[in-house]
C-alpha cells in the first residue's frame, strides 16, 4: 500500500492533491501550520508543522511512520508563501527572510528528511516540489517569491545529481510549475493592486475570474511523477502542467539532458 506526506496540505494546491489522494485511497499525513477544520481517520493522519522548522519536519515523518508503519512513497511539498509585494528595495527585509525560510529552507528541510528516511527504509520514492512565476525569469515586485522559488529549482537539480552519484536513483525529485492557480495568493495580488504591478494584477484578475489551472492538470502531473513506470525515473526537472511530459519520456532522453533545467544563455 502506497502512502504519502503532503506539506501545506490544508489549502490551495496542497488541498487539491490531498483530496485527490483521498479519492485514490492513498493513506497520507497532511501537514500544515493550521490543521483546524481537517479530520483525521484511519487513512488520514494530521500533523501540525512549519516546514521552516527542521525538527518539526522530522517529527512529521516520525508521526507518519507510527501511523502507517513505514515511510511515505510520495512526499509533496506544497507549503509556501508569496511574501510582501512591491519593489525589492521597499519591502520589509524581515518579510524577505521569512519568505526564503518557508519557501527555500522549508523545501530543503522536507527534501533532506525525506531522502534520509527513504534511504534508511530502502524504499523508492518520489519527492515533489512546487515552483512558480519568477523562478525562470525576472518577476518585478515579487522579489522574495521569485528568488526563493529559483532556489528551489536549483535545489531540486542539485539533489537529483547527488542521488544519482550516490547510487540512490530509486529516489527522484522534481518541481512542478502549476501555472496560474486560483488560491489565496491570487487574492493577495488583487489586494496589493499597484504594488503587484499592472501585468501581474491583470493576470490575477484573469485567474480569479476564469479559474486558472484546472485541478486535474495538477493532479495528472502528480500522478505521473508518482508512477515510476510512466516517468522512467526522470529527476531534477521543472515540469509545467501543460507540457507534454509523456512525450518527453517517450523520446530520447539522452538528447534532452538540459530540458526542464535552469540554464544560462551565453552572451555571445
Amino acid at each position: 500500500m502506497n502512502t504519502a506526506i503532503i506539506f501545506g496540505g490544508s489549502r490551495g494546491i496542497g488541498d487539491i492533491i490531498a483530496n485527490h489522494f483521498k479519492q485514490k485511497k492513498i493513506s497520507m499525513t497532511i501537514c500544515a501550520r493550521d490543521t483546524n477544520g481537517l479530520v483525521a481517520d484511519d487513512f488520514i493522519n494530521l500533523f501540525k508543522c512549519d516546514v521552516g522548522n527542521l525538527e518539526e519536519v522530522k517529527q512529521a515523518f516520525v508521526s507518519h511512520g507510527s501511523k502507517f508503519g513505514s515511510m511515505p512513497d510520495f512526499v509533496v511539498n506544497a507549503a509556501g508563501v508569496q511574501g510582501e509585494l512591491g519593489p525589492s528595495w521597499e519591502i520589509d527585509e524581515r518579510q524577505f527572510e521569512e519568505t526564503l525560510k518557508i519557501n527555500l529552507v522549508g523545501s530543503y528541510n522536507v527534501a533532506r528528511t525525506a531522502i534520509r528516511c527513504l534511504i534508511e527504509d530502502e524504499k523508492q520514492g518520489s519527492i515533489i516540489m512546487f515552483s512558480g512565476g519568477g523562478s525562470c525569469y525576472a518577476r518585478p515586485n515579487f522579489c522574495s517569491y521569485g528568488v526563493s522559488k529559483t532556489g528551489v529549482l536549483r535545489l531540486v537539480e542539485t539533489i537529483a545529481e547527488e542521488l544519482r552519484m550516490s547510487g540512490n536513483e530509486k529516489i527522484i525529485i522534481n518541481a512542478i510549475a502549476p501555472g496560474g492557480v486560483k488560491t489565496k495568493m491570487t487574492e493577495e495580488v488583487l489586494a496589493a493592486k499597484e504594488k503587484a504591478g499592472s501585468k501581474a494584477f491583470k493576470e490575477a484578475e484573469k485567474t480569479y475570474s476564469e479559474g486558472g489551472t484546472r485541478p486535474e492538470e495538477i493532479t495528472n502531473l502528480v500522478d505521473f511523477l508518482c508512477d515510476f513506470e510512466r516517468n522512467m525515473k526522470i529527476s531534477g526537472r521543472l515540469i509545467h502542467v501543460r507540457e507534454d511530459y509523456n512525450e518527453f519520456v517517450n523520446g530520447d532522453l539522452a538528447n534532452k539532458e538540459e530540458n526542464g533545467k535552469l540554464r544560462r544563455i551565453n552572451l555571445i
